[in-house]
């Protein structure tokens, strides 16, 4: 083998192992909920503050889902269904849902559509995530002066897998 051959083959060798290892640090994960951690969060094109910001998330406890690692940062599938990159410190693991529903969403006191109505919420409400029933979200919603506390449908919101229960 002549040494241009050679050096080919050490430099593809070199490219391959440094996207291979691109690839294992960037930690494909299993998909995860996380929350967005404070008021004022930027998420980027891509995994570093070099890359554009993409979108500054303003409300804490924005549900996200992590679908991808890279070094210290998430790569997020948030509400709409964007992509962008946020460094790990400004997710939270404390789990929060949305409401997506175009029609307000009845808050129920049990997990049932039979149950009494606590409350209406409405798009676009945070609401904190309790636990999971079958197609059933127990949540609390933390308003300025009263907290409500009930059941709401797992597809009236974006934050829950569909098999999820807990």
């Amino acid at each position: 083998m002549n040494f241009k051959k050679l050096k080919f083959f050490a430099v593809a060798f070199l490219m391959y192992s440094n996207d291979l290892n691109a690839y294992i640090k960037s930690g494909r994960c299993e998909p995860y909920y996380a929350s967005i951690k404070s008021n004022r969060v930027n998420s980027h094109r891509g995994p570093g503050k070099e890359y554009k910001i993409s979108y500054e998330y303003i409300q804490k406890g924005t549900p996200v889902m992590v679908i991808a690692k890279y070094d210290h940062w998430r790569k997020v599938k948030d509400p709409l269904g964007d992509e962008s990159w946020i460094h790990k410190s400004m997710l939270s693991p404390k789990r929060f849902v949305i409401v997506t529903s175009e029609n307000s969403t009845k808050l129920m006191q049990k997990s049932n559509e039979t149950s009494d109505i606590v409350a209406y919420v409405k798009k676009n409400v945070v609401l904190e995530l309790i636990s999971v029933r079958g197609n059933w979200c127990n949540v609390v919603f933390r308003g300025n002066t009263e907290n409500y506390s009930g059941w709401i449908s797992k597809s009236s919101v974006f934050g829950v897998f569909e098999n999820e229960t807990t």
